[in-house]
């Protein structure tokens, strides 16, 4: 064989071995890279017109396996512990957790059932507390709900059902879809949904002969009239 060309075969195969480590270097990540990697993917959810980019992030992360659920997870928990009684700007640490949940449920990975089954099984706060912190909690456990639905966990599903309390109906509503028919959830056409509504034609005014009525209790100044906007008809007997 020509002197040159085997030379030139020499110098191709080290080439290859010398860059093959820095190769592997460059697609490895690390448990810190993919924290970096999710912590990003949680800032673009909160951006808009993004969905292309949004997605490749996600199929990024769903690349990395176990440990995208492992940080995700970790960031919901660290997100748990902030408390922040006045923000800047729209981002709570209510609205962190619900991303970091709605990851948990967009990566596809039965691992993640577990966490989502424990986030939704959470107890919910007292409702005479802030209303806000409620309606994030209540939204976080949707969400998680949502989650073991896309990863058809059907057996937390039943569990958390049968636990009754305010994720009944979104239990039974992921269970229906899931083929698990517990009752009460069907199918409605929303091309004709609104044709088939059933409507009292005796109620021509909703609002007639009705007082007007405080907007809370013992408020002096506001109060709420009844509409003038509808005909004070008489239904015929």
């Amino acid at each position: 064989m020509n002197t040159k060309i085997i030379g030139a075969v020499m110098l191709l195969m080290a080439a290859a071995l010398a860059t093959g480590p820095v190769a592997a270097q460059k697609d490895s990540c690390d448990e810190a890279c993919v924290q970096a990697k999710v912590d990003r993917h949680l800032l673009l959810m909160g951006e808009y017109d993004n969905e292309e980019q949004l997605q490749a992030s996600l199929r990024d992360l769903a690349a990395s396996g176990s440990q995208a659920v492992r940080a995700a997870a970790g960031t919901y928990d660290a997100w748990t512990r902030v408390e922040i009684k006045e923000p800047d700007g729209d981002v709570t640490p209510g609205e962190m957790r619900w991303r970091a949940v709605y990851l948990l449920g967009s990566l596809g990975m039965r691992e993640a059932v577990k966490t989502l089954y424990l986030i939704a099984q959470a107890p919910l706060p007292r409702p005479g507390g802030d209303e806000d912190v409620f309606g994030d909690e209540v939204r976080i456990r949707l969400r998680a709900v949502a989650g073991l639905e896309n990863l058809g966990a059907v057996d937390e599903l039943r569990d958390l059902y049968n636990g009754g309390g305010v994720l009944r109906n979104s239990t039974a509503a992921s269970l229906f879809v899931l083929g698990v028919n517990v009752g009460g959830v069907y199918r409605t056409d929303a091309r004709t949904a609104l044709a088939e509504e059933k409507v009292d034609p005796t109620d021509y005014n909703p609002n007639l002969g009705r007082p007007a009525q405080p907007e809370l209790p013992d408020s002096p100044t506001f109060r709420v009239e009844p509409r003038p906007d509808t005909p004070a008809a008489t239904p015929k007997n």
